[in-house]
């Protein structure tokens, strides 16, 4: 029987270990990789994926018309939580399995998350960008007990944020419409997004929403916030109107922005110049422990599934 191709999409693999290579190679499969060390566009894709049975999938997009072109492909193993550059009901109709690492994010995306609410409230992007030009000029921050966080979804990661928050004392609100009441944890207070936005100093994003959907936050939203409050995004940067965020960062409304994702990546847009943004490559994810459990998952998902159909 032949032996199943694997195609690594992954613009970064095996940088720190050679493991998740070696599951692969060990358990006999024909493994081809994206030399370019760039995401894939989708036309790149159809061309690499030719005759390949699954691929190790970053957030490169996946879509029912990509399905069509690709009769060989049976698994699309996700190195990440987040589905959404999936479209999952076009990889059911076509009997594609997908396959996730929900477990190895929760850490280095709770913990980039509490980094960036701190940096924001002591004013790091701003004195980073006056030392920059020579200037000294102080400016005074806040104490995380000071302020009310509110976090947009209460998903696993979320739930770690909040871990990481009980130490300091803030009041925390959360809206996820997905969870009940009884499901979430004494002292944090569920409600709408309005009433969030209206009351939270932090607002944190940590949902799932399809791209097609459209942003979360737009003009009406931002303008909801509190007058001076800060965002933080470590989910997907579709999930916002970047146009009408610039705009509330650039007049005041909002203090201040930190952003690992974006509508469009690489960014290199105006929203990642403002003195009162903090932006980060797409790296919430990327420390040395959890990049290397995540590409054994992604690793291990694909000869679990090939073992599992051929038993």
């Amino acid at each position: 029987m032949t032996q199943p191709v694997v195609y690594v999409a992954l613009s970064q693999f095996c940088e720190q270990d050679e493991k998740p290579r070696k599951i692969l190679q060990d358990a006999g499969f024909i493994l081809k990789e994206n030399k370019t060390g760039k995401r894939l566009k989708k036309e790149e894709l159809i061309e690499v994926l030719q005759g390949v049975d699954a691929v190790l999938a970053g957030v490169e997009p996946y879509d029912v018309d990509l399905f069509s072109k690709l009769p060989n492909l049976k698994l699309i193993s996700r190195l990440g939580a987040g589905l959404d550059s999936v479209d999952l009901e076009a990889a059911g109709r076509h009997d594609i399995r997908v396959m996730a690492t929900p477990d190895e994010v929760v850490e280095p995306v709770a913990q980039m998350t509490l980094a960036m609410m701190l940096a924001l409230i002591r004013c790091f992007p701003v004195f980073g960008g006056d030392f920059q030009k020579g200037l000294w000029k102080k400016q005074t921050g806040f104490l995380l007990s000071e302020l009310h966080v509110g976090l947009i979804g209460f998903g696993r990661i979320a739930r770690r944020v909040y871990d990481y928050l009980k130490p300091f004392g803030c009041p925390v609100r959360v809206f996820d419409p997905f969870v009940k009441a009884d499901d979430l944890p004494q002292g944090v207070l569920g409600c709408d997004l309005e009433s969030l936005l209206a009351l939270s100093d932090i607002v944190s994003l940590h949902l799932n929403r399809p791209a097609k959907e459209g942003p979360l936050l737009g003009a009406c939203e931002f303008a909801k916030m509190k007058r001076g409050s800060f965002l933080v995004n470590t989910a997907r940067g579709h999930f916002l109107d970047e146009t009408a965020l610039q705009e509330v960062l650039a007049g005041g409304h909002l203090a201040g922005a930190a952003l690992d994702v974006f509508a469009e990546e690489p960014c290199n847009g105006p929203l990642t110049r403002l003195s009162n943004v903090l932006s980060t490559p797409h790296v919430a994810t990327l420390t040395r422990g959890s990049r290397i459990a995540m590409e054994i998952r992604c690793a291990q998902n694909v000869v679990d599934y090939f073992s599992n159909k051929h038993r």
